[in-house]
């Protein structure tokens, strides 16, 4: 495999940086929803908070890579 085409799992890829300030403290705002929520509905609110957050990262995601594939053609 060529290795300027692996996926570099750290803190200097971009993307990893911007998955873990934005998803992962999601699942924690949805878990702590699930757990302190006296709704009914607290499974379907955790769930909501976990969509919009992974929806927003591969929204910032496409246009990341597509800011990067112009940078590098042109």
């Amino acid at each position: 495999m060529d290795p300027t085409k692996r996926y570099q799992l750290s803190f200097r890829n971009p993307e990893v940086r911007v998955y873990a300030a934005i998803v992962l403290p999601a699942v924690l705002l949805g878990l702590l929803v699930i757990i302190f929520s006296s709704s009914d509905f607290n499974f379907m609110y955790a769930a909501l908070i976990q969509t919009v957050a992974l929806m927003s990262f591969y929204y910032w995601r496409f246009i990341y890579r597509r800011k990067e594939k112009r940078k590098n053609n042109g």
